[in-house]
């Protein structure tokens, strides 16, 4: 089984996980700014006693700009410093992943009202929608549903209302869920100057290494 390190930094619990045989490593924070100040330093932290890593994922977006940018940019640092290729992981699926069901609602507080929404059958491994931008009350699927991610917070009584139920690990870093994404999709892994953010509000993104 290979070795992987998983980061999300897409809202404000940031975290990293390090998976591999007869291996589990966790670390998450609450961050308000300043999260590459904590993040590089757990990492560090994670990969004691780690000779070699077969690949690094990261969450790509959606989500908060600049703690993607802090994510990714960490991730590439890491991949580049251990000779090691990028997986790139939906913000939203790694959210999603953490809970069985056929219909479970991805929420990430998009500011202004708003958020970044994709709902998922993780039972069939199946997205059952496009990620998108939106108001919440326009993006709860039909009842009954599982709700999961910072998003949740925006309004848990219109989940309820809606036939929605919110998930334990709602509010929880998806980055365990990363890292597991990524150990079994390591053929789809990129090298680092090939990783580009996922951001809904960017039309024309472009690749990391041109906004930096």
């Amino acid at each position: 089984m290979s070795v992987v390190l998983g980061i999300d930094t897409a809202g404000p619990v940031v975290g990293a996980a390090l998976v591999g045989p007869n291996l589990e490593r966790t670390w998450s924070e609450r961050v308000v700014r300043g999260a590459d100040a904590v993040l590089i330093p757990a990492i560090a932290r994670l990969l004691e006693d780690v000779p070699s890593l077969d690949g690094i994922a990261v969450s790509i977006g959606p989500g908060a700009f600049t703690g993607l940018r802090v994510g990714v940019a960490t991730a590439l640092g890491f991949a580049v410093a251990r000779g090691v290729d990028v997986v790139c992981v939906s913000s939203l699926e790694a959210r999603a992943v953490m809970v069985e069901g056929q219909r479970v609602l991805a929420l990430l507080d998009a500011r202004k009202s708003r958020v970044y929404a994709q709902t998922f059958d993780t039972l069939a491994g199946l997205a059952k929608s496009e990620a998108v931008d939106a108001a919440l009350e326009t993006v709860l699927p039909d009842a009954p549903f599982v709700a999961v991610g910072e998003g949740v917070k925006l309004d848990p009584a219109l989940i309820a209302g809606a036939g929605g139920t919110i998930a334990e690990c709602a509010e929880h870093s998806p980055a365990l869920a990363v890292a597991k994404l990524g150990q079994s999709r390591l053929g789809e892994a990129v090298p680092a100057q090939a990783v580009a953010l996922a951001y809904l509000r960017d039309a024309d993104a472009k690749k990391l290494a041109d906004r930096l």
